[in-house]
């Protein structure tokens, strides 16, 4: 064992003896690379390694290791340690002492920041040993596991190993950095043959070169070129040495243009020239000069040091550079084109990004997009990039819903998109988004070759949900005026038929009565149910007036005080009538009234109970009973009452299909075509419309053959009188005798109107004079005296003057009776418009044909 120990240790030594040998850094790091690994084959050890430490940074590096073989190698875990993970190792080192652990677990206290380090690897026992140079601690050597026990010897020769490593590195190192100082020291020289070789060359390039002291203030030409502006400077044709300053000053009061280069002459000012060497070694800097012999005019100036131990001679070289000056004149403007073009694709984008909050330029030929993101109006390249048709295939996976994503894929696929973009500028799809949103995509054309096939293009996103919602309610618009066409068509049909019916009678019964002068029973029936038949298409055309001015909103309320009592009262009187050939029986009921009278629009409530109760006459077979209830209900705390008005009948009663649409315009159950129920189809929109105007509610209840009740509530301020009603004054009143013995003027160009009109006003005691337009009824006014006329019935529309004109040519007459003279309008025209242009031109009234008698001289009573 003895032997083998001496024999261990003589390997070692030798090995020494190879590394003092190593010739450079590889051969010295594989001697050293075999010293562990025989260090390590000795003391049966795992690992053994070597720290060197970081002069700048004070930490320790593992720069060599040797791994018996299955041990896991640990030197590029440990290329930093600091030296407060081993203070106890570093302690000991500083000593020159070695560090020798048997079991680790001895030590836990004594170095716990070594302990946690040696636990992290596994090391149960360790010899560590300093490299020293010159009694500085360079590093050290670690044995890690040994399996033989240490003696003095060889802790002794692991020192000598560790003293002699720290010589032989720093030898090696010294070495290195000597020949780094002679290759520093070649390559100047090197430099400096260059820089000879450089200045030779380079004054092949520049047409003078000139040495000038600045200290002495001289200047040598070097070289000069004939066609130089230079040389038709005398002194330096004649190449004796010169004024630098007087030549330089010379030169530029000659040949240099002053406003391309103001500052020639302080670039090349001694002082300035000294200076700017001393600190960067040469200037440079360009001037413009008149056109030489040659047309020349774009010169560099060079100034280089020419003796390095000074800063007072130099080289000072002028190059021609025409060629590069218009090279980057060219450059500029096509800069300046580029960039001009790329500020007007910019504006395009930012205009683009005002309405689409997702835009990708995306390069087809590569594959490859770019994001362009919208921040407060100014477009950005995010930055982000990548294959585009991947990038395609996720936004439709991440934002479109899954019953849009096949229609999308397609769209997106961006192999198809040069041949669908071939004759087009741009490409859409509408899908619908994840977050319930609807987005547009569209592809828009960049750039195409010169074949026209696209190259790039843009993909771009918007949000269009307000689009689509009026799209949607354009749609919805649309079909609900296709569905009111069809039914104003159906409706139309059913006029026709309804209209040709009492028509049919009103030609026949007059036939009759024609053909049958001398038999009068024969004669009063006919002219009865032609009156019959005359107001039933009276009621048709109004009805179709109300419902058109409902829904233009030219219907206002005109609320007046109103009796309640009367209310029920005339309709009393207006059906009692109308019921006296039918077998039907109709009860009017007022109770509960807790006020006389109200503030409240009582024609349009008539207008409303009228049309209810018409309504349950025809649908009232004969034999059955209507009612027509009214009361009044209290509201606490309020000023208003309710009415209601409850309208039954024991009729044929309504499906429960059609209540939800029988309020609606031109929608019957009952077809007049094929059954004997006239009407238009409008009495209950009007009533629907009116209650509505009204902001009342109507509740309807009924059952097929049973009957039906409709209930109508409206609320109304109510009104606290004394006296008591005294019923309806309107058929209290004789208005006839009041009117009678008055002479009128009529304008009417139709023959058989005026007949009609002159007749009915005689048969109440009034007579009249035509006008056949409206230039003789005014012609007539002007020239009758005063008190003639008691008032005029003015047609609207007749031939050379119409009413309008007229009556206002009549009201600016210089006649005593122009001012007050009572004008009313009889005509066709009975829309709200109509109206309003009558009392613009100065009517008083309006009357709507066919002309009721009793309402004529109801209006005409006023004006006695």
């Amino acid at each position: 064992m003895k032997g083998e120990y001496f024999m261990d240790n003589f390997v070692i030594l030798q090995q020494m003896v190879a590394i003092d040998r190593a010739q450079n850094r590889a051969e010295l790091r594989s001697s050293i690379q075999t010293l562990l690994r025989i260090i390590g084959s000795y003391t049966k050890s795992e690992r053994v390694y070597i720290f060197d430490k970081d002069e700048s940074t004070g930490d320790f590096c593992n720069s060599y290791e040797w791994c018996a073989e299955n041990v896991k190698p640990f030197i590029e875990d440990l290329q930093s340690v600091h030296p407060n993970d081993m203070p106890y190792w570093l302690n000991a080192f500083e000593r020159g002492d070695s560090v020798i652990i048997d079991d680790v677990n001895d030590v836990k206290d004594i170095m716990p920041s070594e302990y946690r380090l040696l636990t992290l690897q596994n090391i149960r026992s360790e010899i560590s040993f300093p490299i020293f140079y010159k009694n500085e601690l360079r590093g050290f050597i670690g044995v890690d596991n040994p399996h033989i026990k240490e003696s003095e010897s060889f802790l002794t020769l692991l020192g000598v190993v560790g003293g002699h490593l720290g010589n032989v590195r720093e030898s090696l190192r010294m070495t290195e950095l000597l020949e780094q100082r002679n290759r520093s020291l070649e390559k100047s020289l090197m430099d400096i043959e260059r820089d000879q070789k450089f200045l030779s060359i380079l004054s092949t390039d520049y047409i003078s070169v000139y040495c000038v002291d600045l200290n002495l203030d001289t200047i040598e030409p070097l070289k000069l070129d004939s066609t130089a502006n230079a040389a038709k400077i005398n002194d330096l044709k004649a190449r004796n040495t010169n004024c630098y300053s007087a030549l330089i000053k010379s030169y530029y009061d000659k040949y240099v243009i002053k406003s391309a280069s103001p500052n020639f002459l302080e670039q090349l000012g001694i002082e300035h020239l000294k200076s700017h060497i001393s600190i960067n070694g040469r200037l440079s800097f360009r001037y413009q000069v008149t056109p030489n012999s040659v047309g020349q005019e774009y010169f560099e100036a060079e100034v280089f040091p020419f003796d390095f131990g000074s800063d007072s001679k130099v080289l000072i070289g002028f190059k021609n550079i025409d060629d590069l000056v218009a090279y980057e004149q060219n450059s500029r403007r096509q800069l300046q084109e580029a960039l001009d073009e790329a500020t007007l694709n910019n504006e395009i984008i930012s205009a683009i990004s005002k309405i689409y909050f997702s835009i990708y330029r995306i390069d087809l030929a590569l594959d490859m997009y770019e994001e362009v993101s919208s921040d407060n109006e100014v477009h950005r390249l995010t930055g982000r990039m990548g294959r585009a048709s991947a990038k395609m295939k996720e936004l439709c996976h991440r934002f479109v819903v899954p019953e849009y994503q096949d229609k999308i894929l397609q769209f997106f696929d961006l192999s198809t998109i040069p041949e669908r973009l071939h004759t087009e500028e741009t490409l859409a799809m509408d899908y619908l988004a994840n977050d319930g949103n609807w987005h547009s995509a569209r592809f828009i054309v960049q750039k195409r070759d010169s074949s026209g096939n696209v190259t790039s293009i843009l993909y771009a996103t918007r949000l269009i949900s307000e689009q689509k919602r009026r799209e949607q309610s354009w749609m919805l618009l649309a079909e609900e005026a296709n569905r009111a066409n069809e039914a104003k068509s159906e409706f139309l049909s059913k006029m026709a038929h309804d209209i040709r019916t009492p028509m049919n009678a009103v030609m026949g019964f007059a036939d009759i009565a024609k053909n049958c002068p001398d038999n009068s029973p024969k004669v009063c029936d006919a002219l009865k149910k032609l009156t019959t038949s005359g107001k039933y298409i009276e009621q048709l055309v109004s009805n179709i007036l109300n419902i058109t001015s409902l829904e233009d909103g030219r219907q206002k309320l005109n609320p007046v005080e109103t009796s309640v009592s009367g209310i029920s009262s005339t309709l009393s009187h207006i059906f009692a009538q109308e019921l006296m050939n039918d077998e039907l029986s109709i009860t009017f009921s007022c109770h509960d009234i807790l006020y006389e009278y109200v503030m409240a629009d009582g024609l349009k409530l008539k207008q409303i109970y009228s049309n209810l109760l018409s309504n349950s006459i025809k649908f009232t077979p004969a034999g059955g009973d209507i009612t027509f209830d009214l009361s009044e209900e209290r509201i606490d705390n309020s000023n208003n009452i309710r009415l209601v008005a409850r309208i039954s009948d024991t009729g044929i009663g309504i499906k429960p299909e059609f209540q939800a649409d029988m309020f609606s315009k031109f929608t019957r159950e009952t077809d007049t075509r094929i059954n004997n129920v006239r009407g238009s189809g409008l009495g209950l929109a009007i009533v629907k419309e009116l209650v509505d105007l009204m902001k009342g509610a109507i509740e309807v209840n009924s059952s097929v053959g049973r009957g039906t009740s409709i209930t109508i509530t409206v609320e109304v301020p109510f009104i606290i009188k004394d006296d008591l009603w005294t019923g309806d004054r309107d058929y209290a009143t004789d208005i006839t005798s009041v009117c009678s013995g008055m002479h009128l003027l009529v304008a009417e160009d139709n023959e058989l109107n005026y007949e009609v009109i002159s007749e009915l006003l005689g048969m109440n005691g009034i007579s009249c004079e035509r006008a056949e337009d409206g230039a003789i009824c005014v012609d007539k006014f002007k020239t009758a005296a005063p008190g003639t006329y008691n008032g005029i019935l003015m047609d609207l529309q007749m031939p050379v003057m119409d009413g309008i004109a007229a009556s206002c040519a009549i009201r600016e007459l210089d006649h005593p009776d122009a001012k007050q003279i009572p004008i009313i309008a009889i005509t066709a025209n009975a829309f709200a418009k109509d109206i309003e242009r009558c009392r613009l031109a100065g009517m008083n009234e309006h009357l709507s044909k066919p002309l009721n008698i009793r309402r004529l001289i109801s209006i005409l009573s006023k004006f006695k």
